[in-house]
């Protein structure tokens, strides 16, 4: 009787966790992933197992090395060796054997001439899915990770390392069974993101102690570099392996291939190969299996069916009286010979101008397209695209037999040799990317997209819908557009920038492109998953714009459209049509962009009051978990770093915005953080009393330094990155060797916390400021102390030196900002603008401008020349904590306390606001009835106004000495109610003169049912929904940007009777929009009638 409760909560337990399960694998098929990747796809180019009995003695290596001890402390191995030597082979070989005895974790093969199999982004992701394909806790794991993160396969490779395999896996028993991972070609990746993929490897592999790979690569410089810093790699160079064993593995190829030719050829009385003939090919051959495998495809082609004819011109090809021998030679003259049969020898213009339109599209198109759309981007018939590669078939995979799959070059040692003049020797048969060929592409992309590209090209309709929600979408996007058309819109710019300036069809199509198709573009990207890059293309048509002189306009519409993208792309990222509604809604009305487009958009959202003329100078805010403490940008301004109170520090693409990485470490604040002058380092002070080194690129914790004896309030790196500085709350500063973290030296001067420090641009002097109101400066070198600086009137909180070393700033406690002579000491000037502490101080690097930040949450852009005040940004909700300027000068990045980041336009005039004059959060904003009026109160600082919707006048203010808990209007229209903890007022708008009426608000003064909610916090904006009469969520209306800080995590306001709606901002403005035509209300309009 006992057992059975037992066994029905056994049975409804395994049957939770059998759902739990069931959802993380659901989560795991969510990720995007390159399944073609993967060793067994059965791409067209991958490469062939080993033919059994060739290459036993490193299969036979690889194998010891993965089951022997010698893993554990030597988890990678790394097979380095020349182009077509066989390396893929080797790796593909491995993985199948390992996956036959379920040791193979995942497999990554790259290859260039697929855009997603060279994408660093892309492979993490996708090894996170084979491993959970792999093993069931391995599932378990990662998809709960996904559940948690949902954004993880979309973020940098550093950030989808850290959450979908470390620290997914790192818990998991280090005793359990080896598991392999192989990455064949990875110098086939990005330059970039191969050496990033690469150290995040090597410094973390260690932590997965079950974990083995195998990489193999091209002896590149950018690979080398990386693998000669590490000593935990197993090595093979596989050229230096002895020539008779090369030369035995090559035989048994060739042999066997020889043989598969002729039976395929099903020819009676056909005599068997020679030993001569097979020796020959042998030697041909050298050491590379390349060159073997071209010569079997060569000799095989079954469309001309004479393999000994073919063989012949092989091995009659003789090297030329003179010519320089290199490891490629006979490689080289093979690849002519093929070149030569492919022409015949009476071949016109026409024959060569498309063998380099087809075969260079082949080699230059930034990703491979399917025959058909091949076809249509080349705009070629698809059988003269057939002829174009009727004899090319040995290096160029054939014309597939559906139009789904792609043309393909075998060997990256093809494209190699084909696009370097010194190596092929034909002129006609060189394809190099000059500007005719690069044109052709860019105006063809233009076309494209010209053609294609319109309002709501998937058929949604529906804009309220996120893309996740519109049902058969992947579906719809692939008929609306097609390859040759994403291709267009993920590369034109790639094409533009290799054309000459200013070539005159280029600019008529780029204005083209901007004054008619910019929004559907982004649209466009937002569905193809591809708006992340959007930013970067419009910068780099910019570019491409100013320098070639284009008009003024056209510059500024490619500004205006990256700026539209930075505001709005977590909106249309998640749902594309919000282009047209919610995103140019909110869009600066006096930008080119908003007045060429808003004509032509119908949208059903129009905002009347609260919407700036230009775009402000902030160019996006990045939401933090908790308060940003500092904030720097990288040397090279593509990273920004930050620490938080939460004891973390964060890296995010400065570019896009996304964030990397959470780097953890710290025990308390994280008060400074610094790049090393190489950018490879980051260091971080903390409360916690000691400072870390950081591997900026992989993330991983080197050191941990301890001196200090109390908190940790700055660190700076010297200009030639040999030495750290730190500044503490135990009245000292450290000198720290930044190579070994070794302490050098303190140095003791000030009276109270050393609250910042700075290193001259020269490196010889160390400059300070202290609470005890002074500026010290030091040589950096022996750490004697040499002037100390006197004249502000409290605490120095931040110093930095001009980028001439002619000056040093420093803000301080009271409300000013003081410059000096740091050769003489001599005091410069006062700077005065800020109510309040200025908490932080930065030089631009070109030195024509300084920064500051303060209590009163604003920033000030100062002439650093003059000292005179140029601007004040606002746009925080909390005192500025940090600010550092971007090393080209252009952005300025801000930390506050109101957890976010923003970045701001450094050369833009001030922000421009409408309906302002809180001086606080505005907590509450009511229509009048007739719609006429607006009410809008600050709770925390007692404050009604009354504006005038029409002329966005301020109209009347009344003000208490208490919080307002409510405001409201009577509904004669011109009767003002307001609740306070003292009770309820009334007032004659006309009079304003106060009279007590009650304790609550009469039923008739209430607002209207149908009220609008923000769902998000009010620091990150968020969506707006209707409610019905019972404060359900009725409908999603529109989405409010982020830099717009609604007052209140839950904002509720009234509609008027024109269906206006109003919104209270952090900043003390107020937004009004329109929702007259939207469809929601639409069916509304009869049934509303306000009170």
């Amino acid at each position: 009787m006992s057992r059975r409760p037992l066994t029905v909560f056994s049975q409804t337990l395994r049957q939770e966790q059998e759902l739990l399960f069931e959802k993380r694998s659901a989560a795991v098929m969510s990720l995007r992933r390159v399944d073609s990747a993967a060793y067994d796809s059965g791409r067209q180019d991958a490469p062939s197992l080993c033919l059994e009995g060739t290459r036993v003695s490193i299969l036979a290596e690889i194998m010891s090395w993965f089951e022997s001890t010698e893993s554990a402390t030597r988890p990678v191995y790394w097979l380095v060796g020349l182009a077509g030597i066989g390396k893929s082979t080797i790796a593909k070989t491995v993985a199948e054997e390992t996956n036959k005895h379920n040791m193979l974790g995942g497999s990554f093969f790259f290859s260039r001439t697929d855009a997603p199999l060279c994408d660093p982004h892309m492979v993490f992701p996708t090894l996170a899915f084979q491993l959970a394909q792999s093993d069931k806790e391995f599932k378990n794991m990662i998809g709960e990770a996904i559940r948690q993160d949902a954004t993880l396969g979309h973020k940098e490779p550093l950030a989808q390392f850290e959450g979908l395999i470390l620290k997914p896996l790192a818990n998991l028993d280090s005793h359990r069974p080896a598991i392999l991972i192989v990455l064949d070609a990875l110098d086939e990746c990005q330059e970039q993101g191969a050496a990033t993929i690469l150290q995040l490897l090597l410094s973390h592999v260690s932590r997965l102690r079950f974990l083995r790979i195998l990489i193999t690569t091209r002896p590149e410089p950018h690979i080398s570099s990386v693998f000669d810093e590490t000593r935990n790699v197993a090595k093979r160079i596989l050229h230096d392996i002895e020539t008779s064993v090369i030369e035995g593995d090559l035989r048994l190829y060739i042999q066997y291939e020889l043989r598969e030719i002729l039976k395929k050829l099903k020819r009676a009385n056909v005599p068997d190969w020679t030993e001569g003939e097979i020796n020959a090919l042998v030697e041909k051959s050298g050491k590379l299996f390349i060159y073997a495998a071209t010569s079997i495809r060569f000799i095989g082609d079954t469309r001309v069916r004479d393999p000994r004819g073919h063989l012949r011109l092989i091995l009659d090809t003789r090297l030329s009286k003179g010519s320089k021998t290199t490891p490629y030679t006979q490689l080289d003259n093979l690849y002519m010979g093929v070149l030569r049969n492919s022409l015949s020898e009476a071949h016109s213009e026409v024959i060569i101008e498309r063998f380099q339109m087809v075969v260079g599209s082949i080699v230059l198109l930034r990703a491979p397209l399917p025959l058909s759309s091949f076809a249509q981007f080349v705009q070629y018939k698809l059988e003269d695209v057939d002829d174009a590669l009727h004899h090319l078939r040995s290096v160029i995979t054939p014309p597939p037999s559906t139009p789904d799959e792609a043309p393909r070059i075998y060997h990256p040692s093809f494209r190699d040799f084909i696009t370097d003049p010194s190596r092929c020797s034909i002129p006609e048969f060189v394809i190099v990317p000059v500007p005719d060929q690069e044109l052709r592409h860019a105006l063809r992309c233009f076309e494209l997209m010209a053609t294609f590209l319109k309002q709501d090209i998937a058929g949604i309709s529906d804009f309220s819908l996120l893309n996740s929600e519109v049902e058969g979408l992947e579906g719809k996007v692939r008929d609306a557009l097609p390859a040759e058309v994403q291709y267009a819109c993920k590369y034109w710019t790639s094409h533009l920038s290799s054309v000459e300036l200013g070539e005159k069809r280029v600019v008529e199509a780029l204005e083209g492109f901007s004054m008619r198709s910019i929004l559907m573009w982004i649209e466009a990207m937002s569905l193809i998953g591809s708006l992340s890059s959007a930013t970067t293309l419009m910068e780099e048509a910019r570019q491409w714009a100013m320098n070639s002189k284009c008009e003024a306009t056209l510059i500024t519409m490619l500004a205006d459209g990256r700026r539209f993208i930075l505001a709005h792309r977590d909106l249309i990222r998640g749902s594309a049509l919000q282009v047209y509604h919610s995103a140019l809604a909110f869009t600066p009305y006096d930008t080119v962009l908003y007045k060429t487009y808003s004509k032509d958009v119908k949208s059903c959202i129009r905002v009347l009051q609260g919407v700036d003329a230009q775009w402000p100078p902030r160019l996006s805010t990045l939401v933090c978990p908790s308060v940003v403490a500092s904030v720097t940008f990288s040397p090279d301004g593509l990273w920004l770093a930050s620490g938080l109170w939460d004891h973390t520090l964060h890296l995010w693409d400065a570019v896009s915005g996304m964030h990397i990485s959470t780097l953890q470490g710290h025990a308390d604040v994280v008060t400074s953080v610094a790049f090393s002058p190489d950018g490879l380092w980051l260091a971080s002070g903390s409360r916690d009393k000691t400072l870390c080194l950081w591997d900026a690129v992989s993330g991983a914790h080197i050191a941990t330094l301890q001196g200090h004896a109390d908190q940790v309030a700055s660190v700076a790196f010297s200009p030639d990155g040999v030495q750290l500085a730190s500044g503490s709350w135990d009245n000292t500063l450290c000198l720290w060797d930044a190579v070994s973290g070794a302490h050098i030296a303190t140095l003791q001067g000030h009276s109270y916390t050393v609250a910042s420090v700075a290193f001259s641009p020269n490196g010889l002097w160390l400059a300070s400021g202290s609470r005890d109101k002074t500026l010290c400066l030091w040589d950096a070198a022996s750490g004697a102390h040499i002037a100390t600086l006197q004249g502000h009137a409290d605490q120095v909180t931040s110093v930095a030196f001009s980028p001439d070393g002619l000056q040093l700033a420093s803000g301080s406690w009271d409300k000013t900002l003081c410059l000096w002579d740091p050769v003489s000491g001599a005091h410069i000037a006062t700077l005065q603008g800020h109510a309040d502490q200025v908490t932080s101080v930065a030089f631009s690097p070109d030195g024509l401008l300084l920064a500051s930040g303060s209590r009163d949450k604003t920033l000030c852009l100062w002439n650093a020349v003059s000292g005179a005040h140029i601007a004040t940004l606002q746009g925080h909700a909390d005192q500025v904590t940090s600010v550092v300027f971007s090393p080209d000068s252009l952005q300025l990045a801000s930390g506050s306390q109101d957890e976010t980041l923003c970045l701001w336009d450094a050369v833009s005039g001030a922000h421009i606001a409408t309906l302002q004059g809180h001086a606080d959060p505005v907590t509450s904003v009511v229509f009048s009835p007739d719609g006429f009026w607006l009410l809008s109160s600050s709770s925390w600082g007692g404050t009604i106004r009354v504006w005038d919707v029409t002329l966005g006048t301020l109209i009347a203010t009344v003000q208490f000495d208490i919080k307002i808990q409510a405001v409201a209007f009577a509904s004669d229209g011109h009767t003002l109610i307001s609740k306070t903890y003292a009770g309820t007022f009334a007032w004659d708008l006309a009079s304003q003169l106060p009279q007590l009426l009650s304790n609550s608000i009469p039923e008739a003064f209430s607002p209207p049912t149908i009220r609008l909610s923000s769902l998000k916090k009010g620091s990150a904006g968020g969506w707006i929904w209707a409610l019905d009469s019972h404060g359900n969520q009725a409908a999603q209306i529109c989405y409010i940007p982020p830099h717009y800080s609604l007052s209140t995590t839950t904002q509720e306001s009234s509609l008027s009777h024109q269906f206006q709606f109003a919104l209270g901002c952090r900043d003390g403005h107020v937004i009004i929009v329109d929702f007259q035509d939207h469809p929601f209300f639409a069916s509304l309009e009869h049934a509303v009638t306000p009170a």
